[in-house]
């Protein structure tokens, strides 16, 4: 499906007629030129390069789908990015709620996604308001369907349990460290905090790599929430580069909101809750555009066979360009 088809969705019929134009799902994914092969190390540049094209596709192809209706979408990140920044002001069990509900809220994002997508048209101007109004009852739209309850709340303890299981053995370790004034510390104090942190965030990638296709895979497709995330974590494994696109503009509303609450903290918070509104469902529809470039094959065992799915795809669509 060609990215703009994501976008501007046209009737069944041209969509039928037009499938064989369709532009290529993954850029050239693991195809490098002779002289790179030669080279391991442009060879190593080269794939790198192409990961970070795909990444920057899929980031322009949400931010399209997100103007497709920006009143739902933005209303939903802005309600999440509110729930967060209450949930998180809850002592001990603030971070532990956020990764319990997160799921729901992902995986209802990409209902709304896949919903916006379908749109014959951008949203009108008379449906507006009401889309902004429902914005943030579709946080929990994925419970309008009764088999994905169970899902759903496997996924959720699946969260909780591994954000659990990561955060609570460092703090017995780190000890009073952990939540002592960085200045106060000593230097090896500050490299075993240091150490932690870079560990809890490796595991948190983890966590995310096994959830952000996952939960499409389950709640859109009805496969099994077992196998997807085995399927979710291989699939992010080979598109690391290209995720850390994505991934890496999330952080932008907590970083610009830090800056600006050094001069004004309400200011700073404003700024974070404005941004975020834009960007979590903006990379939310990216994360959409990504999953269906991935599994656009149906199935696969291996990377291997995932490549040559790919590669041969790949040939098609060049060919039918030529």
């Amino acid at each position: 499906m060609p990215m703009n088809g994501l976008i501007f969705p046209v009737n069944v019929a041209q969509t039928a007629a037009c499938a064989h134009h369709a532009e290529i799902p993954v850029l050239a994914l693991l195809s490098t030129s002779g002289a790179a092969a030669a080279c391991p190390g442009r060879a190593i540049l080269q794939r790198v390069s192409k990961h970070l094209r795909i990444g920057w596709r899929w980031l322009t192809g949400g931010w399209r789908l997100f103007m497709h209706n920006p009143w739902l979408l933005g209303g939903m990140g802005l309600t999440t990015a509110v729930l967060i920044a209450v949930l998180t002001l809850i002592p001990l069990l603030g971070g532990l709620l956020v990764a319990l509900l997160a799921p729901v809220w992902l995986a209802s994002a990409y209902l709304a996604i896949d919903g916006v997508r379908r749109m014959p048209m951008a949203l009108p101007v008379s449906l507006r308001m009401p889309a902004l109004k429902q914005s943030p009852w579709q946080l929990v739209g994925v419970f309008r369907n009764h088999a994905h309850v169970l899902p759903m709340a496997v996924a959720c303890l699946f969260s909780a349990a591994a954000v659990l299981l990561t955060n609570l053995p460092l703090q017995v370790l780190a000890g009073n460290a952990w939540v002592a004034d960085w200045s106060s510390l000593e230097r090896g104090s500050q490299a075993g905090v240091l150490v932690a942190m870079l560990l809890v965030f490796a595991l948190y990638v983890v966590l995310a790599a096994s959830l952000i296709y996952a939960l499409p895979l389950t709640f859109l497709r009805d496969e099994p929430l077992i196998p997807a995330l085995r399927h979710s974590l291989r699939a992010s494994r080979h598109f690391a580069v290209a995720l850390s696109v994505l991934l890496g503009m999330v952080l932008a509303p907590f970083l610009l909101g830090a800056m600006v609450s050094l001069f004004s903290p309400w200011g700073g918070y404003l700024v974070s809750f404005s941004i975020s509104a834009v960007v979590f469902p903006v990379i939310a529809a990216s994360l959409y555009c990504s999953y269906r470039d991935i599994f656009a094959v149906k199935r696969y065992q291996t990377g291997a066979e995932m490549r040559r799915a790919t590669d041969r795809r790949i040939t098609g669509a060049d060919a039918v360009t030529q």
